[in-house]
């Protein structure tokens, strides 16, 4: 089929993650099949094991040096046209790959694209919260009455006032980003980073309107982590700085501070 040819699924494995075969299976179980593939720099028994019993061939980085190197070894290792950098402990609908596909063929000239998502939160699905709302105002006002961006300006414009991009939704255009490398100096907003040094490329942006994604929210997964060590808050800053002055970028990333206590 057309599609285990133009996408491929890399999971993005670190230690031992309970998720990790629900994820899995929730690939597996899409309408339109692509080819999956397990990355880790943390191989073990229970990765090899899991990667057996799905017949998904397993990738370990050989110079594991954080999350960025992970996830630009994980790009690098793509043979694809389409790469979606899955994240271990979150679903995706059985959809999520069709629709993508679709809105990949109507926009040729795409780079990323992405979609809507709710959370799993104490084994219960939470369509809403302060920041889900906020995303999707985001989103809804960018993409109102169109699927795709494609105007520079617009594009960084989107990522100027927070990230609504869904990072574990994202669809990357291998064949039209090119080679790509994460950056190092971020462990919680490398996908921001990211979209902002893609916004200034020739290319769209694509937002499927589905909720496609159901990202797992729990006290082990690094996004928690992060926010009860502050690493989330000081990521926000600098890239708030990269954006505005230095005042607004301080009130934004306290905003934001405070927005996130609505994940718990």
């Amino acid at each position: 089929m057309a599609s285990t040819i133009n996408h491929t699924f890399i999971i993005l494995a670190y230690q031992n993650s309970p998720y990790l075969p629900e994820c899995i299976q929730s690939l597996v179980n899409q309408t339109t099949p692509s080819s999956i593939r397990l990355s880790t720099s943390t191989p073990s028994d229970y990765i090899t094991a899991l990667s057996q019993k799905y017949n998904i061939p397993l990738l370990i980085n050989p110079i594991p040096h954080g999350i960025a190197a992970d996830w630009s070894f994980a790009y690098q290792n793509c043979e694809t046209e389409y790469l979606t950098l899955a994240h271990q402990d979150d679903l995706y609908l059985p959809k999520y790959t069709e629709l993508y596909l679709a809105a990949a063929t109507k926009y040729k000239k795409n780079l990323i694209i992405f979609s809507d998502y709710n959370e799993l939160y104490h084994n219960k699905i939470r369509d809403n919260n302060l920041l889900l709302l906020f995303k999707r105002l985001l989103l809804n006002l960018f993409f109102l009455f169109k699927q795709n961006l494609s105007s520079a300006g617009y594009k960084k414009k989107i990522l100027s006032f927070g990230n609504p991009v869904c990072c574990p939704s994202i669809m990357y255009n291998v064949k039209n980003i090119g080679p790509f490398t994460f950056n190092s100096f971020y462990t919680m907003n490398l996908d921001w980073d990211a979209a902002l040094r893609l916004s200034g490329m020739q290319g769209d942006f694509i937002y499927v309107k589905h909720k496609l994604i159901t990202r797992r929210i729990h006290e082990g997964s690094e996004s928690t982590n992060a926010l009860t060590n502050r690493t989330r808050h000081e990521e926000d800053r600098r890239i708030f700085e990269r954006l505005w002055p230095a005042w607004f970028a301080g009130w934004l990333s306290l905003c934001y501070k405070l927005a996130y206590k609505s994940n718990g």
